[in-house]
């Protein structure tokens, strides 16, 4: 693929999803760090999308020893919206955050009230194919289980990932072809010490050995999860539909095999928006069930449990 073709693609992919899922009319909102990957998506929004429905965020992440560089960063992505005639939204956090998870929950709450204030539709992010096969790879490693392997969508809960496809050499040959540089944070690429290794160390060295391995091996992950989502008994959840007010029921727990028991409690946390647990900690969750008591409370895997007679439910 030459530049120009990997221009005219990307442009071409992208404007395909917004009308596959018809988003044309929506309002989107884009969260802009300033690097590649979220400068890439707001230049092919500009060009495809009515710029008046469209809006950027940048959050600042608060006043550590990286806030120099990140009011740099925001005066970047500020000169950059103004430019090219979007809205722009400079956030900042008011707490400092003590993980990547943390981060995230930080971000994704900032981003959501601002939503809700500015009306608008979706919020879209520059996760890309590279991002989605280290994350699997990442709960893999942790051992969450098959639902890990169900980690992003397109389309799911108002946000909009139209890069799930497209690896991140395709996103920087794209700016280059455009000419837009970028104003990468270093503190991105330190956040998680396990993740840079493996994208580092373990995948590039994976792709010197086999040319295009890594590709194949993202393809292979996101086949599985496909086969994962569409049997049905592998969607235990489906049968607490009450689960976000009432939590899962202890009655139908206790049906299950031990398997199935981690399997709903796994489902369970990942619907609530909780990534960061392994096996283990489902492992403690189930000796914690096991015992006879109606009531018990706990706190696994960074969550607060409440059990009674008839419910489980983590406490948001």
């Amino acid at each position: 693929m030459n530049v120009s073709k990997a221009k005219r693609d990307l442009d071409h992919h992208v404007w395909k999803l917004v009308r596959e899922h018809g988003l044309q009319d929506k309002k989107i909102l884009v969260a802009l760090s300033g690097g590649t990957d979220s400068v890439a998506l707001l230049r092919v929004l500009v060009k495809i999308h009515k710029k008046e429905r469209l809006g950027a965020c940048y959050f600042h992440h608060g006043e550590d020893a990286n806030q120099e560089y990140r009011k740099e960063a925001q005066v970047f992505c500020e000169k950059l919206c103004k430019k090219w005639g979007v809205a722009f939204y400079p956030l900042k956090s008011s707490q400092l955050a003590k993980s990547e998870a943390e981060y995230r929950e930080l971000r994704y709450e900032a981003l959501q009230r601002l939503m809700k204030e500015e009306a608008f539709d979706y919020l879209s992010t520059g996760h890309h194919r590279d991002d989605l096969l280290e994350t699997r790879l990442m709960r893999l490693i942790r051992g969450t289980g098959a639902q890990g392997l169900q980690a992003m969508h397109v389309l799911k809960d108002q946000t909009f990932r139209p890069f799930l496809e497209v690896s991140k050499k395709e996103l920087k040959k794209y700016l280059r072809e455009e000419k837009v540089r970028i104003y990468e944070d270093p503190s991105n690429e330190s956040l998680d010490p396990l993740r840079n290794w493996v994208r580092e160390e373990w995948l590039k060295s994976l792709e010197r050995r086999s040319r295009g391995s890594t590709s194949a091996l993202a393809r292979s992950l996101e086949t599985i999860a496909l086969e994962i989502e569409s049997r049905p008994w592998g969607d235990l959840l489906s049968q607490n539909e009450a689960y976000k007010t009432q939590g899962i029921s202890r009655g139908f727990y206790l049906t299950l095999s031990p398997f199935e028991q981690k399997r709903l409690l796994a489902q369970y946390l990942f619907a609530l928006g909780k990534r960061d647990f392994s096996q283990s900690h489902l492992e403690e969750i189930q000796k914690r069930l096991d015992k006879s008591q109606k009531v018990i409370t706990f706190k696994v895997g960074g969550c607060h449990w409440e059990v009674n007679a008839e419910q489980v439910k983590v406490q948001s």
